[in-house]
């Protein structure tokens, strides 16, 4: 049987090598989007596609810039070959800008539109940012003489055009090549789209990382500072509140109840002063993670009982009554002795300074694996909105709690009593039903296991 020759158009064979570069343009497409997530290393990845994978001989990216409403060009091909050729391709480019204002302009044509444009002009796509002389030599030194300009599609909404300039004339386009271009547009499209989304948020998390650096350095300025200021401000606090002492007890002769009830009120600020700068003191420890906690076993009850008697005057001159309803002669527990006993006379310091009639109690209850120490008063009250508020830094509440004093308050006191009940493994908290209504103030603390595993002490470094 004798052998068939099979002829094949020269059409059809002009058909197969376009469709085997779309082909590859598509795979390229792909390639990219997977490999490439960096905006401006995607951005120019798809311009090169165009000379290197399509076979044309320019290709440019532009972008809507909604701030400027202009198209702003951000990448053009680079596989001219000729590196002199390059180089006057990307000055004449440059930072090209095309305004929407310019009605003829057929890239603009192409963004209102939504639809391709070919032209056998250079200067229709780029007017009036290039001049007809710039548009013409860019066209010379390219040899195209068929410029399409395609919509850059981003879930049905256009984000900016790819032109893609040939070097055959316009009526020489097929239609298979605006299709290619049009479906290369839309994958490109996305991609870019989705590629801006990720660098903006990778460059906003570093923006953030540099944020905090800055504000990691500022509070340790900030911390280092205050320590250094309230160190200097001890001393003469100190000095005058001795001074202020020595008149009250009228060292220096007599005085009349006038000037007393002014020393009074005198001795009363600087105190306060005094505390104040010794909180400031303490937080600046903790959060320079200088603060160790001893733990040792220790006997609640002894420990409430002592702070509890260096209230008897005070309770005395208000008429107020303290209840403490021990449940038994010794609780042991794992705390550290001194800020335990600071922890209690912050407690009911606050106790009696909020309640102006009726009683203070304190009380203990059992859990499996802690005790719950809770102080009661039937005082001011607090806001159920304000008690979020409670334990934190300078916290004070202005409607509720605070209003039922007027020696005010730092907002320091609550917050070292967390940080010293967290320190030692408890924790802490606040219920009240509301203005008028008493408030309570409970902690945790664990059970003793020092005396189970015949341990005395530790040491614990805490970090805040």
């Amino acid at each position: 049987m004798p052998d068939r020759v099979v002829e094949i158009k020269e059409s059809e064979i002009f058909k197969l090598i376009d469709k085997n570069r779309a082909l590859d343009a598509t795979y390229k497409l792909v390639e990219t989007i997977l490999e490439t997530t960096e905006f401006d290393e995607l951005t120019q990845k798809i311009a090169d596609i165009i000379p290197n994978a399509l076979g044309y001989e320019l290709g440019i990216l532009a972008l809507i810039d909604h701030k400027s409403n202009v198209l702003k060009k951000v990448s053009i091909s680079k596989g001219m070959g000729d590196t002199d050729k390059q180089a006057q391709l990307e000055e004449f480019f440059g930072d090209l800008t095309i305004p929407f204002g310019y009605a003829d302009n057929v890239c603009v044509q192409a963004v209102e539109t939504k639809k391709q444009l070919v032209s056998p002009y250079m200067w229709d796509v780029f007017k009036p940012t290039l001049t007809r002389q710039q548009a013409e030599s860019i066209q010379e030194i390219t040899g195209t003489k068929s410029h399409i300009v395609t919509p850059l599609f981003s879930h049905d909404r256009v984000i900016g055009v790819i032109i893609v300039s040939l070097a055959k004339e316009v009526d020489k386009v097929t239609d298979f090549e605006k299709e290619m271009l049009r479906k290369f547009s839309e994958s490109a499209g996305v991609a870019v789209e989705n590629s801006k989304l990720y660098t903006n948020l990778k460059r906003a998390k570093e923006d953030l990382h540099k944020a905090y650096e800055n504000m990691k350095v500022l509070n340790t300025l900030k911390d280092e500072f205050l320590s250094v200021a309230s160190h200097e401000l001890r001393t003469p606090m100190t000095i005058v509140k001795s001074y202020l002492w020595m008149l009250e007890k009228q060292k220096a002769g007599k005085l009349n109840q006038k000037q007393l009830e002014y020393l009074n009120k005198a001795l009363v600020g600087t105190q306060r002063m005094i505390s104040l700068i010794n909180d400031m003191l303490d937080i600046s420890k903790f959060e320079r993670k200088k603060v160790s906690f001893s733990i040792a076993q220790i006997n609640l009850i002894n420990t409430i009982k002592d702070v509890l008697s260096n209230f008897d005057v005070r309770v005395g001159e208000k008429g107020l009554k303290i209840e403490f309803n021990s449940p038994a002669d010794e609780i042991l527990v794992d705390a550290d002795p001194e800020k335990l006993r600071d922890v209690f006379t912050n407690l009911i310091e606050n106790a009696v300074k909020f309640t102006k009639e009726g009683t203070i109690s304190i009380s203990i209850d059992e859990y499996e694996e802690f005790y719950r120490i809770s102080v009661r008063d039937t005082g001011a009250g607090i806001d159920k909105k304000d008690l979020p508020k409670l334990f934190h830094k300078f916290g004070r509440i202005d409607n509720s709690y605070t209003i039922a004093t007027d020696s005010g308050g730092t907002g320091l006191g609550l917050y070292i009593v967390k940080l010293y009940i967290h320190g030692m493994g408890g924790m802490v908290g606040a219920d009240s039903e509301g203005i008028g209504m008493g408030s309570t103030f409970w902690i945790t603390l664990p059970k003793n296991k020092i005396k189970k595993f015949g341990v005395s002490l530790r040491q614990v470094e805490i970090p805040v």
